[in-house]
């Protein structure tokens, strides 16, 4: 068995990095490349820009908190080693807080696993351009006890426009395919140049074009199990890449997605972890057989990410083929 890596949006989970979100850190952001945003989100954005959100909603921040350790539990509890980032601190902190953000809740944007590689992601928001330092020391416990391969996208410009921009939350796996999302919001063609470059022939990279609204692509579309996917069909500009045309489908809404439908964390094949404001999406992968534990996570919902977000695997056990 291998000791490091993943080749596919399923398999057994054996490692995992979840996020932290100590209520004091996270400090309210409005950079102009959210338009993924609400209307009422981005004036709030705007108005509170720079402030921290325990000094504006203190329930909130604390339930993010609260809802993020219990997932971390809930997931240990369910066999799976969980690693948590290091809690920037000095330079790289004055770096993030300033801006906005500071806190480290979505590891799954930071960082990028595919096959046994480990890659240090290019974030196009300012404000979290810096999270990646803060895995780097799970990354480095990976290079040196379980024979991971280390590689990092460069750095996009400070301005967010020139990239290489590659973001964890538009990268799904299906073996030797790895489907990208760009929508303008993250991820950019020279991003997916750069991992096609990088993994090489035996991968094929594709980039899924979505719509400009669209912060990532786990925002439109999850793999669940070989054969059964969960979508959002307005969001996917092209439609499905075409190897996955054939699988049993679940659409949802615009409005399902925004409430990151599409945004699970898959334990193993057959058994995900659904936020249980998704009543729907969970009926419907119950009829399917799919064994679901819904958890209550609306905290971190609310700031942008689900429980895809806010999970990177380490370890998923499956053959790459």
């Amino acid at each position: 068995m291998a000791a490091f890596g993943a080749h596919h949006e399923w398999g057994k989970l054996r490692e995992v990095v979840i996020g932290i979100a100590p209520a004091e850190d996270f400090v309210v952001f409005h950079e102009e490349s959210q338009r993924w945003l609400t209307p009422e989100g981005a004036e709030f954005a705007r108005r509170h820009s720079g402030r921290r959100l325990i000094d504006i909603d203190a329930e909130l921040a604390k339930r993010i908190e609260r809802q993020v350790d219990a997932l971390a539990e809930l997931i240990a509890r369910e066999g799976v080693t969980v690693h948590r980032p290091e809690r920037l601190k000095g330079e790289e902190r004055r770096f993030m807080a300033p801006n906005g953000e500071g806190g480290q809740l979505f590891p799954r944007d930071g960082m990028i696993v595919v096959d046994d590689r480990a890659i240090d992601a290019s974030l196009r928001l300012r404000c979290r351009q810096r999270e990646r330092f803060g895995l780097r020391p799970v990354i480095q416990r990976m290079v040196a006890q379980r024979g991971a391969r280390w590689s990092s996208v460069p750095f996009g410009s400070p301005a967010a426009v020139d990239g290489p921009f590659l973001e964890g939350g538009d990268v799904l796996l299906n073996g030797r395919q790895i489907y990208v999302g760009m929508s303008g919001c993250a991820s950019d063609m020279a991003g997916i140049d750069w991992l096609s470059a990088l993994l090489g022939g035996d991968y094929r990279v594709i980039p899924v074009a979505l719509r400009s609204n669209v912060r990532h692509l786990d925002r439109a579309l999850a793999l669940i199990k070989p054969g059964l996917l969960v979508w959002c069909p307005p969001s996917l500009i092209d439609g499905l890449p075409t190897a996955l045309r054939d699988w049993d489908k679940i659409e949802v809404a615009v409005e399902e997605a925004s409430l990151f439908a599409t945004n699970g964390l898959v334990l193993e094949e057959g058994h995900v972890v659904i936020d249980a404001g998704n009543e729907r999406v969970i009926g419907e992968l119950k009829r399917r057989g799919i064994d679901v534990i819904p958890v209550p996570f609306d905290g971190p919902i609310s700031l942008g990410g689900g429980l895809r977000s806010a999970h990177h695997p380490l370890l998923r056990h499956s053959m790459p083929a």
